[in-house]
């Protein structure tokens, strides 16, 4: 049966987003400080896995490509696929692996999910999903337990229990921090988050800079190379339930919650901002955006808990995408007939 396609009118259309081509590249530059960091200080595993993944991916368009007879790489987002892989898998993993599971998640996404620009399941958050359910030995551990968390008292405590490596400038700068301003609202900074911001001790390089990822997010936003809804109901969301929900579990009373320690570890932030705006998954309308935004919180805290799971964040993505068809029904069927197109 053939698809029934969205029927507009002939008349005159103005281009009001940058071109599928232009968002990809755009993607891509604002990753490079965080590649650039790696060479830097050389991480060449990861520099290895990152480039493992990205010839694994542009296998994967290839093999989906030719047999078709249609181009490869016209809008290079297999080679950004690649690249997100690549971040997103630990550098300790074999590169043979890594080339293996990125062409396997990205031709599995592209054929089963739909082709290349059309696909409603991320090929990254699939390939990643891929690589942990093969063999989650391949990931670090969660960061924290619950054991560890009924003896400190919350996340971010059980996780300094393991006695993490700080940067040498943490001290100094959360000092200056609480000094200069958080002393005005009665508030102190414990030391250890100026790590996790700027170079968190992680073998998945997305999960490193959070400092770089939250700076890259306003120029994405700020340049419409993604839409600002589905990140910020995900990340309101998934606070709030981190903030009343978490510990009831663990610890008894009203203690709330560590919201830094979530955004800050499992790759919240890379995870808000490069995966789940992409555009191919994501909703047309505003309203099933902000469905989407509550149903993606939702999930990171079900999967992900109070913080520290190494691959809860793409199976965050898989489980929303899993529900695209559904709000693309509901979008159909309910809130186009209204006319509130984003």
């Amino acid at each position: 049966m053939k698809k029934n396609a969205w029927i507009v009118s002939p008349a005159p259309f103005l281009l009001t987003r940058p071109t599928v081509s232009k968002m990809t590249i755009v993607t891509a530059a604002t990753l490079l400080p965080q590649v650039l960091i790696l060479a830097y200080v050389g991480d060449i595993p990861a520099l290895v896995t990152i480039a493992a993944a990205m010839a694994g991916s542009a296998l994967a368009e290839l093999a989906y490509a030719i047999p078709q007879r249609k181009k490869a790489f016209t809008d290079y987002s297999a080679l950004l696929a690649g690249l997100l892989a690549g971040m997103l898998l630990p550098s300790t993993l074999n590169p043979v692996i890594s080339l293996v599971v990125s062409f396997t998640g990205v031709l599995v996404a592209r054929n089963l999910f739909g082709g290349a620009g059309s696909f409603w399941m991320h090929p990254v958050a699939v390939t990643i999903a891929i690589a942990y359910i093969s063999n989650a030995a391949f990931f670090p551990q969660e960061l924290v337990t619950g054991d560890g968390i009924r003896s400190a008292g919350e996340a971010f405590g059980a996780f300094k229990l393991d006695g993490f490596a700080q940067v040498p400038y943490d001290q100094s700068v959360t000092g200056s921090i609480n000094a200069a301003f958080l002393r005005l609202f009665g508030i102190k900074l414990p030391e250890g988050y100026i790590t996790l911001f700027w170079s968190s001790p992680s073998v998945i390089p997305a999960f490193r800079y959070n400092a770089l990822t939250l700076f890259a997010s306003i120029i994405l936003i700020a340049m419409d190379i993604i839409d600002w809804i589905v990140p910020l109901i995900f990340l309101a969301t998934y606070a709030l339930l981190i903030h009343f929900v978490s510990l009831l579990p663990f610890v008894s009373g009203n203690s709330g919650g560590d919201i830094l320690f979530a955004f800050l570890t499992s790759g919240t932030l890379f995870t808000a901002f490069y995966l789940l705006p992409e555009y191919s998954t994501n909703p047309r309308t505003k309203a099933g955006k902000v469905i989407t935004g509550i149903i993606a919180g939702i999930a990171a805290f079900a999967i992900s808990g109070p913080g520290g799971s190494p691959a809860g964040g793409a199976f965050t993505v898989v489980l929303v995408n899993a529900l695209n068809p559904v709000i693309e029904y509901l979008e159909n069927r309910v809130i186009a007939s209204a006319g509130d197109f984003a």
